[in-house]
């Protein structure tokens, strides 16, 4: 347990928030939006599955939470709002769940950072069922991708993709990240795998003598895999108007660009448009032979939705003022064109020329 109390804190006058289960790196957006307010007008509340000192620190309050899930979770989220004040909520775990349960979050006072709907979190939070909607429309490509379930399934979706002189990869249907992604290596052996550090590949060898003798398997997806770029847009929006969005180049596990590009933010708009996203969310998308394919859209901030604040848009801030009830409007001063390094912080290093 870890109790930090600030010194001559107003409790009348205080708006408590609760995060749940946040990376982290959150601590760094939490300290962006204390610092652009009175430290006495917030109390930081954090709960979290182990002890986490980055955590800690920004905190005025963190407790290790116990080992639940599904509803038993959400009651432990509903008595810890009860017992602690909450007023605003920023959810990251389990909010699937808690979605249904925001009548109860309201009966206590508390608001809820959700982005949407019971609907909505069950759509994007299946990767599959997001390209099924999204196929037969004009918004954004979507990458050749099959629900798998057995060695047939597979065979007959690798057959598919591989026929276009494409390469595949598989990934789970739900997941954080890039938790569970492989890109399928077709000239490895299985037994290589013991002598090369595979990172996120796996050997075709493997993957279908798992599928040959399994019988019952949890479906997973096989797709396309997307050879160019990836960006990844964090947003606000407001009940499907997007306020601001800002794309950031991954060029490697270090570096990411800043860039300003009218297509992303174009797309970033319309996925706002079609599912009526309000508050944080981020987009993931990879470009392929000169087209920018979805990869998924998470229905929380990113964990490195940080690193969007060296533009000079405090993300946390405007949703908790839009949260809180307040007009918020697109950023009139926005910095583009730079590249974040990370060393043992960040270094800002201009690289692009500003729109």
């Amino acid at each position: 347990m870890y109790n930090k109390t600030k010194e001559n804190c107003l409790e009348q006058v205080t708006t408590n928030i609760y995060f749940n289960r946040c990376f982290s790196s959150t601590y760094k957006i939490i300290e962006s939006f204390l610092s652009n307010n009175n430290s006495y007008k917030f109390k930081i509340y954090i709960s979290h599955v182990c002890a986490n000192s980055y955590l800690e620190e920004v905190a005025d309050y963190f407790e290790v939470e116990p080992s639940l899930d599904g509803s038993d979770y959400v009651k432990y989220c509903l008595d810890f709002c009860f017992k602690h004040h909450i007023n605003l909520f920023v959810p990251r775990y389990n909010v699937t769940t808690l979605i249904n349960f925001k009548e109860q979050f309201e009966q206590l006072g508390v608001k809820v950072m959700f982005i949407g709907n019971s609907a909505t979190y069950q759509l994007l939070d299946d990767k599959f069922k997001t390209y099924e909607a999204l196929k037969d429309t004009d918004i954004v490509a979507i990458p050749k991708t099959f629900c798998i379930r057995n060695y047939v399934d597979f065979e007959k979706a690798h057959d598919d993709i591989t026929k276009n002189k494409s390469s595949s990869c598989l990934k789970p249907i739900s997941g954080i990240g890039g938790d569970g992604f492989k890109q399928i290596l077709e000239d490895m052996k299985e037994v290589d795998e013991l002598y090369k550090t595979t990172g996120p590949t796996i050997a075709m060898d493997r993957i279908v003598r798992v599928l040959q003798n399994s019988i019952d398997i949890n479906p997973f997806m096989v797709m396309e895999y997307l050879e160019g770029d990836e960006f990844s847009i964090d947003c606000l929006g407001n009940k499907g108007e997007l306020i601001v969005a800002i794309p950031r180049r991954k060029l490697d596990l270090y570096r990411q660009n800043i860039e300003y590009r009218e297509d992303l933010i174009a797309l970033a708009q319309k996925l706002t448009k079609e599912f009526s996203l309000s508050y944080l969310y981020n987009i993931q998308v990879k470009y392929h032979r000169g087209k920018a394919y979805l990869i998924e859209i998470n229905t929380r901030m990113s964990a490195g939705i940080h690193k969007s604040c060296f533009t000079g848009v405090n993300f946390l801030d405007l949703a908790i003022k839009l949260l809180m009830g307040e007009t918020v409007t697109t950023p009139d001063c926005i910095h583009w064109g730079f590249q974040i390094r990370t060393t043992e912080n960040y270094e800002i290093v201009p690289t692009l020329a500003i729109p």
